[in-house]
């Protein structure tokens, strides 16, 4: 019969009620969440800001590079960076951009920076629950992502020093230059090939997103492949040989992976005047036995605290997780997505771990894995137990379960809400004093100085910007690290800041002879060479081996 002639039928269709409701209560259950990612966040920088570890966070020499070129920037200086193996091209640089352009201070654009970085752990961790809670309530795909960053919160409650080279990897994150970039792209990395699993294909939109990850964090940072990269392949290839993943979307992601990151390295060619050193300058595995007992010595030194206990305490518990999970999901035969989300963090844990002690490496930094790797382990192993625990006699009425997790988010947002004021107050009102000092001198004048590379940085960082500086050797040639030499060209150097802690080869005064003034500042003192002999020798030796290292750079 034609369609025309056929009855028409009315047909009831729900009424757009209960929909809406169910949109409310979807939304309001994921605000709940970002507004515990955001108290957790909040609760973790006040902590830093309120301890020594502010001075890594705001006043390090290496903290301070994103303030610097963005300084350069918008002094219009040409981009003439020489950076560390590590670029911070993507995704640090525009970040931080974007957190200066609607802050006043670079503390203001650090701290915010942190922020964003801990939201960003919290949302790739509540994507990576979707993938491997799929048929859990939302509330509790929810909750296991906030236990997750409410773990990192906690490691970073345990960690108070001021210097990088220690066990205190968590507060990390919190910076802008230790490769917090390398951490987020491993994560999404992790969820991008979660998902394809999952859906049993591999797609072409993950695949190229999973592709442009990859080649764009390696370009900027060749971290990328031991901390991610490597580890999913390894991790993927063993499973498949064991039968528990299929070989065709093996292969796609691991394939990849691969030449995102072969394509990354690439990129790094015409990057190349960029780079100050190779990456494999790093690599000295002569010196693998000093490397363990650096890292016992390390050990020996967190555990000399009770909060350094439990901050080892804690990163034992997220390598527990990552072994515990990964049998239990080996064993239970659950779903490939979780016995992937279980391995890979212990593949990656494993990788790191012996990599940095065969690469002869005494940078406690590389291990920044160890401790957020296993927030996939975490949520895995809560989906088991959700899945296997609850048919067991073990299992008792989740209404218990529910009390104690909204006691506990209650308990954080107010810490938050209690918190949030005087963090504020302290990134709003942060001054770095020595850079006041400096400026008092002088006096409204554009002066060129120099000096070395842990007194000089966050004076150049937060000095006013008719105050330069530039960064020299204790020969006083230049330094080209981390630094723009575009900032050499046509410089006419007059003064040399001092430090307390500098060490010089030769006295300053037998280099350049007697200064015209003195002036004291805390921690450091500042030698006027204006209109002295002085100033031309700094011309000569500053200037000229600038420009011979750009010539050599290819600027």
């Amino acid at each position: 019969m034609p369609s025309e002639a056929r009855t028409a039928t009315a047909v009831a269709r729900p009424s757009g009620g209960p929909r809406w409701r169910g949109l409310v209560a979807t939304a309001g259950r994921e605000a709940a969440g970002a507004l515990i990612a955001l108290a957790l966040s909040v609760i973790a920088l006040r902590h830093v800001v309120a301890t020594a570890r502010v001075d890594l966070l705001w006043y390090d020499g290496d903290s301070v590079l994103l303030p610097l070129v963005q300084r350069s920037l918008a002094l219009g200086q040409p981009f003439e960076w020489a950076m560390s193996p590590a670029l911070f091209f993507f995704p640090e640089l525009p970040v931080y951009l974007l957190c200066a352009a609607v802050t006043a201070t670079p503390q203001q654009a650090l701290a915010l920076n942190g922020v964003l970085v801990f939201l960003a752990v919290y949302a790739l961790v509540r994507a990576a629950a979707n993938e491997l809670m799929p048929a859990a309530r939302r509330s509790a795909r929810v909750a296991v992502s906030a236990i997750a960053l409410g773990f990192l919160t906690l490691l970073v409650l345990t960690e108070s020093s001021a210097t990088a080279t220690s066990l205190e990897l968590a507060s990390l994150l919190l910076t802008t230059t230790y490769y917090y970039g390398v951490v987020l792209a491993m994560l999404g990395t992790a969820v991008l090939v979660l998902r394809a699993v999952r859906l049993g294909r591999a797609s072409v939109t993950v695949l190229v997103i999973l592709g442009l990850v990859a080649a764009c964090t390696t370009a900027s940072n060749p971290l990328y492949v031991p901390w991610s990269a490597a580890p999913v392949v390894v991790t993927l290839v063993l499973l498949a040989v064991a039968r528990r993943l299929p070989w065709r979307p093996v292969l796609l992601l691991a394939g990849t992976v691969t030449i995102g990151s072969v394509v990354g390295y690439l990129l790094r060619i015409p990057l190349r005047p960029f780079v100050s050193l190779d990456p494999s300058t790093y690599v000295q595995p002569s010196h693998a036995g000093e490397t363990l007992g650096f890292f016992a010595a390390l050990t020996d030194d967190r555990a000399g605290t009770a909060a350094g206990d439990a901050g080892l305490l804690l990163m034992f518990i997220g390598v527990l997780l990552t072994v515990g999970g990964t049998v239990w999901a080996w064993r239970v035969r659950t779903s490939r997505t979780v016995l992937v989300a279980a391995a890979f963090p212990l593949v990656t844990v494993l990788a790191v771990s012996v990599g940095v002690v065969v690469a002869g490496s005494e940078t406690p930094r590389y291990l920044e894995p160890v401790v957020t790797a296993p927030l996939l382990a975490l949520v895995a192993v809560a989906e088991l137990a959700r899945t296997a625990v609850r048919r067991t006699q073990v299992h008792r009425p989740r209404r218990g379960v529910r009390v104690v997790l909204a006691i506990a988010a209650a308990g954080v947002l107010l810490a938050g809400v209690a918190t949030a004021p005087s963090t504020a107050r302290a990134v709003t009102a942060a001054r770095y004093d020595p850079a006041s000092c400096l400026d008092h001198w002088a006096d409204g004048r554009s002066v060129v100085g120099v000096g070395q590379f842990w007194t000089v940085r966050p004076l150049a960082a937060y000095s006013a910007t008719n105050v330069q500086l530039l960064q020299v050797r204790d020969t006083f040639e230049t330094y080209p690290w981390l630094v723009d030499l575009g900032a050499y060209r046509d410089a006419a150097p007059t003064f040399v800041v001092i430090g307390s802690q500098d060490l010089w080869t030769t006295a300053v005064e037998d280099s350049l002879g007697a200064p015209a003034t003195i002036t004291h500042c805390t921690g450091f003192d500042v030698y006027d060479y204006a209109g002295t002999s002085g100033a031309a020798v700094l011309q000569r030796d500053v200037v000229g081996s600038a420009d011979r290292i750009r010539l050599e750079r290819g600027f």
